[in-house]
């Protein structure tokens, strides 16, 4: 799963250590894997996808995202980090698809 990190220490131009958004762990940083053709990528299609999903939704009131809050697909959060996004989908386990405009986002839920 891809969570939201902060650099904390960065050698020769990259990153090597890190503090988890989410639950507030350091660990050293780990590059992410490379992507497949099936793996969503971001960019202007995302952003479009994203306000597209936005404007279907234009009536609904955001909530602001929490790991410990239930959300249900179609629902607007709003996350600290990533703005303003779209529930997409409620996977198995404690796990929701979140469409925002840099792209989609996994995130933990109902925990």
């Amino acid at each position: 799963m891809l969570l939201a990190h902060t650099i904390e220490a960065i050698v020769d131009d990259k990153p090597k250590r890190v503090v988890c958004n989410t639950c507030k762990s350091q660990h050293a940083y780990k590059a992410q894997e490379a992507r497949t053709s099936s793996t969503p990528r971001m960019g202007k299609s995302a952003a479009n996808k994203h306000q597209l999903a936005m404007k279907a939704s234009s009536t609904a009131v955001a909530k602001t995202y929490s790991p410990t809050s239930k959300y249900e697909a179609g629902d607007i959060l709003d996350h600290h980090t990533l703005g303003r996004g779209v529930t997409t989908a409620v996977r198995e386990g404690a796990k929701i698809e979140v469409l925002f405009e840099s792209g989609l986002k996994t995130l933990v839920h109902a925990r």
